[in-house]
């Protein structure tokens, strides 16, 4: 009786963890890829993923079948039954188990061709925005030719142009052209609910097309092994409705406001008037390596700070996006994210909590009324 407990025991857990795993696979995660809402992923999922997945269960059907059949029609009646006959060799079974896969290998490739042929069109009406990868961020340039989308100058080098870091703005029904740039080592563009994986490579530019369906946001990530920060080299896509995205832009080109206000943080008082002239002294060396539209700071090494306050995130996704997070971050940028460029220079100590505090009302107080969707 205590041995069949155990048994029954042991049963019991295996069907309990496998339904775990059955029910965690139907979850809508931010990441799977099972629930798409673009028309590049929807290619993938419908035309590719779907059909190999019938067919595996296909295979696992047929295979286990015959195993089964095997197990229950040859199994030994009586204890001393003799061995069965011996066979060697069934050239007909040969060639059914040679031509069988490699049918299936055909049509593997041909839905493959056919879905990367589609994929790889790149719409003439579609609004063009330049991605550059940076070790580990990613920077978006809006309204850029080709020539001016370079990850070592164009929109970049200018206060003026449009630029975001780490949250990449297109609008619902439109295709969009992604030109892909590397400043530094290959990276890849990943958007698993709306695009597929595209190479980033330095020297050579690739381009990505694809439209959002619905509103939304959603998560991004760096998918080619890059270096130290690799796995936390992240971004977002916010999509909005045509006339929305089309507002964003037009305010998003305006020079930000007079910084002023408060903000209580590492229970301090930050104040943003404070931190604007902070940001500006040369010694800190924010304007080093930051741009800010209407300001001095023209640094070309980090990301465009301008309008920081919609951020969806800091630090290309490692937290989201808040003045406690943003004053962790300031503090001891090492601590939060290794390996990152921000970390050589400030230490942690090297800003006094009330700079944090200052700087961080400053940053914050650069906001746009954009009404962001959910996220998908």
């Amino acid at each position: 009786m205590r041995k069949g407990a155990q048994v029954s025991k042991k049963r019991a857990l295996a069907l309990l963890f496998g339904s775990m795993m059955v029910l965690a696979s139907c979850t809508n995660l931010p990441a799977t890829t099972m629930y798409t809402y673009g028309d590049h992923a929807n290619r993938i999922l419908n035309d590719v993923m779907m059909p190999v997945f019938w067919m595996a269960i296909a295979v696992f059907v047929i295979v286990q079948g015959a195993l089964v059949y095997t197990v229950i029609r040859f199994r030994s009646k009586k204890p001393d039954a003799p061995i069965p006959v011996q066979t060697h060799g069934n050239t007909n079974v040969e060639i059914a188990w040679t031509v069988a896969p490699a049918i299936v290998v055909l049509i593997v490739t041909v839905l493959s061709f056919r879905v990367q042929a589609a994929n790889s069109y790149q719409p003439p009406e579609a609004i063009k925005i330049c991605a550059v990868a940076h070790q580990w961020w990613f920077e978006f340039q809006y309204d850029v030719s080709n020539e001016e989308c370079n990850p070592f100058s164009g929109a970049k080098s200018s206060e003026d142009a449009l630029v975001t870091a780490s949250d990449l703005y297109i609008p619902v029904g439109q295709s969009v052209q992604i030109q892909l740039e590397a400043a530094d080592v290959m990276h890849n563009f990943w958007v698993p609910k709306l695009a597929g994986k595209t190479y980033m490579i330095p020297g050579k530019t690739n381009y990505l097309a694809f439209k959002a369906e619905e509103p939304g946001i959603y998560r991004a990530f760096c998918a080619e092994f890059c270096g130290e920060a690799h796995a936390q080299m992240r971004f977002r896509v916010i999509a909005l409705a045509p006339e929305e995205y089309a507002a964003w832009k037009t305010s998003y080109k305006n020079v930000p406001a007079v910084s002023t206000g408060t903000v209580s943080v590492l229970g301090l008082t930050g104040d943003a008037a404070r931190g604007a002239a902070l940001f500006a002294e040369p010694k800190k060396q924010c304007m080093s390596c930051h741009i800010i539209s209407g300001t001095a700071a023209k640094g070309k090494i980090g990301p465009n700070l301008t309008h920081y306050g919609n951020r969806l995130t800091i630090a290309a996704g490692v937290l989201p996006y808040s003045t406690d997070n943003l004053a962790l971050w300031m503090q001891d940028p090492e601590a939060v994210k290794q390996g990152n460029l921000m970390g050589r220079v400030i230490k942690k100590g090297t800003l006094s909590d009330q700079e944090v505090a200052d700087l961080v009302a400053y940053l914050d107080s650069m906001k746009l009324p954009v009404t962001k969707p959910a996220e998908k």
